[in-house]
């Protein structure tokens, strides 16, 4: 998926399914993730990979953690910042740059974080976990198994954040619009992690998603 090319498209997509005043399944992932990230990342350095506009960057550093949400587009940069500075959240901050190529000594963060599946939209996923457990002591990224129950719910929370003509195709959701899901299974990034040197963990949160936290072996 070209961001770059379909910003305005994302940024409805990620004001939808961030609206946590209505009842909709990404509502549910949410609560589910965010209680992981409470659970799991307490007082610590975290990088945020892809933190769009900002919702997820600030969940997390409600847990007394210093955020750093590393973002490739200014427009949702601006649009975070604004955000932070009105909830006057010292321990948050965004800056414009790509998470494949980051500009930070190794191990300068307890934790990087990449979240809403996006792991599985992205076809050089080695070079980004190399490079996220380069700056980041432990990596945690969740992502969506090819189920059949779990592709018909996606579906659905697709047709709830207003994707157009939203379709099931070799086990990853489609759209009009030009957005995209990709599925991934466990073994699939048993053999990416294990081809890094690294080890992975996985945890449970929701009934179409899991969470991997990855670590140096």
């Amino acid at each position: 998926m070209d961001y770059l090319k379909i910003i305005k498209t994302v940024k409805k997509r990620l004001e939808s399914s961030h609206d946590m005043k209505r009842e909709h399944i990404r509502k549910d992932f949410f609560i589910a993730e965010y209680k992981f990230f409470k659970e799991h990342i307490k007082n610590k350095r975290v990088l945020v990979a892809g933190s769009g506009l900002g919702h997820d960057s600030i969940e997390i550093a409600k847990n007394g953690n210093k955020v750093l949400g590393i973002e490739l587009i200014t427009e949702y940069i601006k649009i975070a910042k604004e955000k932070v500075e009105v909830m006057g959240l010292k321990n948050l901050r965004f800056e414009e740059g790509n998470f494949k190529k980051l500009d930070y000594p190794n191990k300068s963060f307890d934790v990087a974080v990449l979240n809403m599946g996006t792991i599985g939209d992205f076809e050089d996923k080695k070079t980004i976990l190399r490079e996220l457990l380069r700056v980041a002591k432990k990596v945690y990224f969740d992502f969506y198994p090819p189920t059949k129950k779990g592709l018909e719910k996606r579906k659905r929370m697709y047709e709830e954040e207003n994707w157009k003509n939203v379709k099931v195709q070799d086990e990853n959701i489609t759209s009009e619009d030009g957005l995209y899901s990709k599925s991934i299974s466990r073994e699939e990034i048993k053999k990416i992690v294990q081809e890094i040197n690294a080890e992975v963990k996985f945890y449970s949160f929701c009934d179409f998603s899991l969470m991997a936290e990855v670590t140096e072996n």
